[in-house]
């Protein structure tokens, strides 16, 4: 039962990274802060910071001064 829990997580994760690449790929410009970020895309805080972390980390997205989420240049 807890594997397929953890399954069930993982492909909501990654299905969720599709659509955040996809839209910040759609619109280069796009700027988003975390809440903003949870609003567009419906989903659950924690799986949304996770993404974007995960986004910043590979280095497709950056962190603004004022805490937003854009894509690197």
């Amino acid at each position: 039962m807890a594997t397929t829990a953890l399954m069930e997580e993982d492909y909501g994760f990654q299905e969720l990274q599709r659509r955040v690449l996809a839209d910040f790929r759609e619109m280069p410009d796009l700027t988003l802060t975390y809440e903003q970020a949870v609003r567009l895309w419906a989903c659950h805080p924690v799986m949304c910071r996770a993404v974007l972390e995960s986004l910043v980390a590979s280095r497709f997205l950056v962190r603004t001064r004022r805490a937003a989420f854009t894509r690197s240049q």
